[in-house]
């Protein structure tokens, strides 16, 4: 290269210096002292230098993580990192106990499940199909789910259910000391169903304490005649208490109780309840007897008998059933 070639270079890189100097002086006052002032050619190199596409690392990100590394634990513990607790997974049953249910949750689950025929054998029925949804009797008699002629010996009428939360045993045979103990015999012996859970027992005890005797406007709540009740509703009510003998075994205000008798129909029965009577035929263990009226004259026969005192006149046996029907 010639001299004179050399020389025009050099006036060209003096003159495109020229505004990079400029720009120093005028920022000099507010930029820090360099211990050092940079060449032309170093400042021509910057200039000229392609730009990063990452910012630069702000000052205060050492420091930040030197205060990290302050708090770690010395480099001989391993650093754990925790990861957040996975809720449990319920597969087949709950993890944990369900929340206590009121009385009225408990009871309506006992509904649905005293319409359930899951609850027996092959789902052949359930308990609302000898006491329907209302828990009163379908005036039926049966050995086991079978429906038998009335008076089978081996035949069980079926009892209503209202008012059973006021009985002290239960079953014709008063075999179960506690409600829990009866529901839980019929599903398994009677309806040949699995063995029912605790949780499925509570709830169908829950259901049928509800249900209750429906009021009758002739009869107080402990047994007596209202003063408007009707003349034959209170001489049956003397008669009752009196020569009929029925308060014996049939006590006020239960008008049940808790021993066994025998009253020559085949064996010891538990004593039923006289709530309801009215609308519970056909009587007795094996539905033998179909109207009240007999049922009355059968078992005043038996106490007469029993206790050497008189038999009843027909007027007598009229105003002992309509109080006992008015229960």
């Amino acid at each position: 290269m010639s001299f004179t070639g050399l020389r025009s270079i050099v006036l060209c890189l003096g003159l495109l210096a020229v505004p990079a100097l400029a720009a120093d002086m005028s920022t000099a006052p507010y930029l820090a002292a360099a211990p050092e002032k940079p060449t032309l050619l170093q400042m021509l190199a910057s200039a000229l230098k392609p730009k990063s596409a990452h910012p630069a690392v702000p000052e205060y990100r050492p420091r930040l993580r030197q205060a990290a590394a302050k708090r770690r634990p010395k480099a001989s513990a391993p650093i754990v990192t925790e990861e957040p607790v996975a809720s449990p997974t319920t597969v087949g049953a709950a993890v944990a106990a369900p929340a206590q249910l009121s009385e009225v949750e408990l009871a309506a689950k006992g509904l649905e499940l005293f319409n359930d025929a899951s609850l027996s054998g092959g789902g052949k029925a359930s308990c609302a199909t000898c006491h329907f949804s209302t828990g009163h009797t379908n005036n039926k008699t049966y050995v086991g789910l079978d429906v038998v002629a009335d008076g089978d010996p081996n035949g069980r009428n079926t009892p209503t259910l209202w008012g059973v939360g006021e009985r002290a045993v239960f079953g014709w045979a008063g075999q179960a000391p506690t409600l829990e103990d009866s529901i839980r015999g019929i599903i398994v012996n009677r309806m040949k169903g699995p063995e029912p859970s605790p949780e499925t027992l509570a709830a169908l005890v829950a259901y049928v304490r509800t249900l209750n005797y429906p009021a009758n406007w002739q009869v107080k709540e402990d047994g007596t005649p209202r003063e408007d009740a009707s003349a034959a509703v209170r001489r049956g009510y003397e008669l009752y208490i009196g020569d009929g003998g029925c308060g014996t075994c049939h006590q006020l205000p239960s008008f049940d109780k808790k021993s066994k008798d025998d009253i020559g129909t085949g064996g010891k029965f538990k004593v039923p309840t006289l709530h309801a009577a009215a609308s519970t035929a056909p009587y007795f263990h094996d539905g033998r007897t179909a109207s009240l009226r007999d049922a009355v004259k059968l078992m005043w026969e038996f106490y007469a008998k029993k206790m050497e005192t008189r038999l009843p006149t027909e007027a007598e046996l009229d105003d002992l059933t309509a109080y006992v029907g008015a229960l």
